[in-house]
């Protein structure tokens, strides 16, 4: 595949429930942060680029940091998810502050990206190497045609899912040829005595198994999926119920082109568990699960010094 893969960085949100900034949030034992496991794993998988979706509020921050910190080893860019990214010059609704979901966060990338990418949150850990892993399996696996995208499937119970605070995830329906058929997104995941429950949308509450199906939002996209996502969203724009806090998101827009027959992704079942930082209670585990992966050698103790000696490898 020509030029390789990109890594896209989703790192536009607001935090609201952490309370400060995720993605810069020291997790690792030399005060690493979660984005740059990922962009270790990508350069690992021949990744040759990493673009960040930012806010402009922390776009200078945050690319100051992936600059200094990993800049040398692979090129970085952002592009800012811009709330008058409207379709046709149309103006945000007064008032709005909320960014307008995943699925708007993957099309400002059409500003950058002209290749295969793949899509990552930047407050997620997706398990030791799976980033690498997923990556790999899906660089020759894109070249099957321009309606083929993958999505990394994990069982429900390696999602990070706790008895203290609920999680949402996107439960996929499977297909018997490993297609995805569907996302139904689901709300407030927790575990409790009697087993895994979260709410559907329309509020009811559902039971699910351990080895439930869901997606942690790590995809692999063709460049095609631009055309598809700007035309879904100014069908969204078109019919907002609330113009302040309707999201365009990835999962269910994604699950619309399936259904309308526009796009096939590929299922591909992933067997780590992962990690994320939703609550500043979630530090503690995070930062646990990083060391253990780091003492069973799967990452470098110091991922600066790593970053830097893949720099003086790269050519002039």
């Amino acid at each position: 595949m020509s030029g390789g893969l990109t890594l896209a960085i989703l790192a536009a949100g607001r935090s609201a429930r952490f309370g400060r900034p995720k993605t810069l949030e020291p997790v690792g034992p030399n005060g690493e942060v979660l984005f740059e496991y990922a962009i270790c794993d990508a350069v690992r998988a021949g990744c040759g680029k990493v673009v960040f979706v930012t806010s402009a509020d922390w776009n200078d921050q945050l690319m100051s940091r992936a600059a200094e910190r990993a800049g040398g080893a692979v090129p970085v860019d952002s592009v800012i998810q811009s709330l008058d990214d409207l379709p046709s010059g149309a103006a945000p609704p007064a008032g709005r502050a909320k960014p307008w979901g995943t699925g708007h966060a993957v099309l400002a990338l059409r500003k950058k990206v002209e290749e295969p990418f793949l899509v990552v949150n930047a407050d997620d850990f997706y398990g030791p190497r799976a980033i690498e892993a997923f990556g790999r399996r899906v660089a020759g696996l894109l070249d099957g045609g321009e309606n083929s995208h993958f999505l990394a499937a994990y069982e429900l119970h390696r999602t990070g899912v706790s008895r203290t605070s609920g999680v949402n995830r996107g439960i996929l329906t499977a297909g018997h040829d490993s297609t995805l058929e569907g996302i139904d997104e689901v709300y407030g995941v927790r575990l409790t005595e009697t087993g895994l429950f979260g709410r559907d949308g329309d509020r009811e509450t559902r039971e699910f198994a351990s080895d439930t199906l869901c997606s942690m939002n790590l995809w692999a996209f063709q460049p095609s999926i631009f055309g598809l996502l700007e035309a879904a969203f100014a069908d969204f724009h078109a019919c907002l119920d609330d113009p302040l806090q309707d999201e365009f998101l990835l999962s269910e827009t994604v699950g619309h082109l399936i259904d309308q027959g526009s796009a096939r992704v590929g299922l591909l079942p992933m067997t780590q568990s992962t990690a994320g930082l939703t609550y500043p209670g979630d530090l503690p585990p995070v930062a646990s699960t990083l060391q253990q992966c780091i003492d069973a050698g799967d990452y470098p103790a110091n991922l600066s010094e790593w970053f830097g000696e893949r720099a003086s490898r790269r050519p002039a």
